[in-house]
């Protein structure tokens, strides 16, 4: 199949057209578009809506949990969201207690209604996790994981946190960091972590000075062939097929088969 991406902000650039052409040259041939706020996650829709090789994960970031989100409202859309056909996620969800303003009750609160969610609707999250692992872990252990599973997505940490989500049923996901070698801690993980349990991403979005897009997932790819000593088609194709399986039945659906309702405006 290829090689994936993981988790990319294609609702970010100005040209989603020509990011997904440079990809699919590069040899991509799935990705997931993530939203963070309601706006954004309708944007994702509208371009894996028509994209093959495209799903979309829909979901309220804990960062973007500002004071003037009606968050009972905005969680009522997220599910009128997540019943799209090329919605194969919820994510990015989680709690931030590093750039999260809103407080941890309220981050919280917002995490658990949309893994329920996810467990309603048999979808895979995308966690995202900043200095509150405890917390997540505290919750995923109380309400559980959909079935089709999980992903802590930028896995940046050590051996025992990865040994701790592991252990809780939970997927890592990988992106630029494992490249470099001053990063000895991570590339130790990789080493470590089961194939089967591995996904790559680049959580590209646009930034000054910054040129990562999902035709870069291949360098990511390579540098875990290299510490895993497997070829790089041994790799691509296993966290590939990870990425189907967490996917589940929403992989098999067709481009252009949903009708939007909920109209494009900001949330």
């Amino acid at each position: 199949m290829g090689m994936s991406d993981s988790h990319v902000h294609l609702h970010a650039f100005a040209d989603p057209d020509g990011l997904l052409a440079r990809a699919r040259k590069a040899g991509v041939s799935l990705m997931v578009g993530v939203g963070v706020d309601l706006a954004t996650s309708r944007q994702t829709i509208d371009i894996a809506r028509c994209q093959p090789d495209v799903f979309a994960a829909v979901g309220l970031h804990p960062a973007y949990l500002t004071h003037d989100v009606d968050l009972d409202r905005a969680l009522d859309e997220i599910e009128a969201l997540a019943r799209e056909p090329r919605v194969g996620f919820v994510g990015e969800i989680g709690i931030d207690l590093v750039d999260g303003t809103a407080t941890l009750e309220r981050q919280s609160a917002a995490f658990e209604a949309q893994l329920r969610l996810a467990i309603r609707f048999r979808l895979a999250v995308n966690l995202h996790i900043q200095g509150a692992f405890d917390e997540v872990f505290d919750v995923i252990r109380r309400v559980g994981l959909p079935k089709p599973g999980a992903v802590i997505h930028y896995f940046v940490g050590d051996e025992t946190l990865a040994r701790r989500a592991l252990d809780l049923g939970l997927y890592l996901s990988v992106g630029k960091p494992v490249t470099r070698e001053h990063n000895d801690q991570l590339r130790r993980v990789v080493t470590t972590v089961p194939l089967q349990r591995l996904l790559l991403e680049t959580d590209s979005y646009p930034l000054p000075g910054r040129r990562t897009e999902p035709a870069d997932v291949a360098r990511v790819a390579e540098a875990v062939a290299s510490l895993k000593r497997l070829p790089v088609e041994d790799v691509t194709e296993a966290t590939t097929a990870n990425l189907v399986k967490l996917l589940g039945e929403r992989f098999l659906l067709p481009p252009r088969a949903s009708v939007h309702m909920t109209g494009s405006g900001n949330g």
